[in-house]
């Protein structure tokens, strides 16, 4: 049985803390939980010490029955405290590097169930170790990309993307000013004054709201 070493996404740390996922979000956003240990296929992942060491400042406690689950749906894990002991971990951004395809032709093969088994799901997304892929690939006689293996081992990999729009280098033009109201009295004006001067805010950009009053 191949090992895999515990690695937690954002489902895990909250459902080991019994918090929401926006809560480990908000963690990571306020620093109380750091930078990801790992990024695979733009998601981030810690390692279990690093999770449990939320808990060392006495502020929040794990549940240790959360954590004994999480361990048991885990094949063959195994912990491990510095990231340079991680092995090679790929995801579905990473796979079509090894066979030089497109990210929907690996998808298919995982629909056809032509590709190796997941060997662990982390917060919902499959990963695979390298070593899988690559004696998956030599059963099938599928050829490999020398560079997008050595791409991977060299520790590439899909980076997270940045989350909204991006700023615009040159700033917004100032919007202009917006007309004065004006009030319309039966009597005292007539329908083309109305018109007049609902034609010239349309015209100039401007939207309009009419609100009769008594």
């Amino acid at each position: 049985m191949r090992k895999f070493p515990y690695l937690l996404g954002h489902g895990e740390i909250a459902s080991l803390y019994g918090v929401e996922r926006q809560t480990s979000q908000l963690w990571k956003t306020r620093g109380v939980l750091g930078e990801p240990d790992v990024v695979i296929s733009g998601n981030p992942y810690w390692l279990l010490p690093t999770v449990l060491g939320l808990a060392e400042d006495g502020t929040r406690e794990y549940l240790p029955e959360r954590l004994k689950e999480y361990k048991a749906g885990i094949d063959g894990g195994y912990e491990v405290s510095d990231v340079a002991e991680l092995p090679d971990i790929v995801g579905l951004k990473e796979i079509p590097w090894v066979f030089g395809k497109k990210y929907m032709d690996v998808y298919q093969w995982r629909v056809r169930r032509s590709f190796a088994s997941e060997d662990a799901v982390i917060s919902g997304s499959p990963l695979w170790l390298l070593d899988t892929v690559l004696e998956d690939a030599e059963q099938r006689g599928r050829a490999t990309v020398q560079d997008g293996i050595d791409r991977i081992r060299a520790g590439e990999r899909e980076q997270i993307k940045p989350r909204g729009r991006k700023p615009s280098v040159e700033p917004k033009p100032t919007p202009p000013p917006l007309p004065e109201a004006r009030t319309f009295m039966p009597g005292e004006h007539t329908v083309e004054d109305v018109a007049a001067f609902a034609a010239e805010l349309l015209n100039s950009g401007f939207s309009m709201t009419v609100r009769p009053k008594r």
